[in-house]
């Protein structure tokens, strides 16, 4: 927990932040914690995200600090209970200390899932990372119902904190078969109807943002968007950009021997949610870096078992190079601060 919270630290001493002009999500999630559910933040999908907000504004009406304040002590928050259970899901996999250190720095080192969070505190998912991480140890210790429990809560904050639910169901369905598996499946959906659809059912929109919508023509916007190549090249080198630590480390037979300690079915597990994070990211918007974030649980995985053979030298050539990768140590490019939100949210 203190490495936790130093690394969170260190990396917020370096990172500047974005406090005069926000991007467009920023603004609306800034705007729900002002002013609630005003008509025009009904948008979607933004206003579906609400509780990181909501909860911003209850910390700054209870106990006095300024809205900033409360959204960077929930970022605070976020990235310390991110990193812990890292940690946590690493050495209880790996049983080393060194891959539970190493899994952490690799995560605090990646661009989109502490820096960024730490540059625009506005942002839903600061929460989100740690609900999976916990989620995930539901998973692992075949606890069903808390993780349906806080799946429907964290759907609240980010639409990829079903990513373990949707993981744990196609794994126990590959191990156990539909019929075994058809209870756990029926209430899942349920609980997923009420945690997605609900929400979208009671909140009226006044507009809608999404990249692909459910409709007949989002469906057209669909093949539309799988279509363009300069795309399907962003996504693939930005898929392999977040695993560089694990291809820098890959080794044929240490993957055979993380397959076999890691044991069948939590090799599937994670390879589910590998898969359902790509989904998400192919289907998503211009943000493809922060959506590639949520590789994170696997990455923190594959790089801990890697290193258990390593030199202290090819670990800390690791680290240094996902750091220099990241440029963690220097801030956001923001002199010209509205060509910084077209280049990133592609809004002009």
């Amino acid at each position: 927990m203190v490495s936790s919270i130093a690394l969170v630290i260190l990396v917020d001493m370096l990172t500047n932040g974005a406090t005069e002009k926000y991007l467009f999500d920023s603004n609306i999630y800034l705007g729900i914690a002002e002013r609630g559910f005003e008509t025009e933040l009904l948008v979607s999908p933004f206003i579906y995200r609400y509780a990181t907000p909501l909860l911003a504004r209850i910390l700054h009406q209870s106990i006095g600090i300024s809205i900033y304040k409360s959204f960077k002590l929930i970022t605070y928050f976020g990235g310390i209970g991110q990193l812990f259970g890292i940690y946590l899901i690493v050495h209880y996999l790996t049983h080393s200390k060194r891959s539970a250190y190493v899994g952490m720095l690799a995560v605090a080192f990646s661009m989109y899932n502490l820096k960024y969070l730490l540059f625009d505190v506005y942002r839903a998912d600061a929460l989100a990372y740690a609900v999976i991480l916990l989620c995930t140890w539901f998973v692992f210790k075949k606890q069903f119902y808390p993780l349906l429990l806080i799946t429907i809560l964290g759907l609240q904050m980010r639409e990829f904190v079903a990513i373990p639910l949707l993981a744990y169901i196609v794994s126990k369905m590959q191990q156990e078969g539909i019929r075994r598996s058809l209870r756990e499946i029926i209430i899942s959906i349920s609980g997923l109807f009420v945690a997605i659809a609900l929400p979208r059912l009671l909140i009226p929109v006044v507009a809608n943002e999404q990249t692909v919508q459910i409709s007949l023509e989002g469906i057209y916007d669909l093949i539309y968007l799988l279509s363009l190549w300069q795309r399907d090249v962003n996504l693939i080198y930005v898929c392999f950009a977040y695993f560089l630590p694990s291809i820098i480390l890959y080794r044929h037979v240490n993957v055979k021997t993380m397959q076999h300690e890691l044991g069948t079915e939590k090799w599937v597990y994670i390879s589910c949610y590998v898969a359902f994070v790509f989904l998400l990211t192919l289907v998503g918007g211009t943000d493809m870096e922060r959506f590639a974030s949520y590789f994170f649980l696997p990455m923190a995985v594959f790089v801990g078992f890697l290193i258990k053979k390593q030199s202290l030298i090819g670990v800390i050539v690791v680290l240094s190079i996902q750091f220099i990768f990241n440029r963690i140590w220097l801030p956001f490019p923001i002199w010209d601060y509205d060509l910084f939100a077209c280049n990133n949210l592609a809004l002009c």
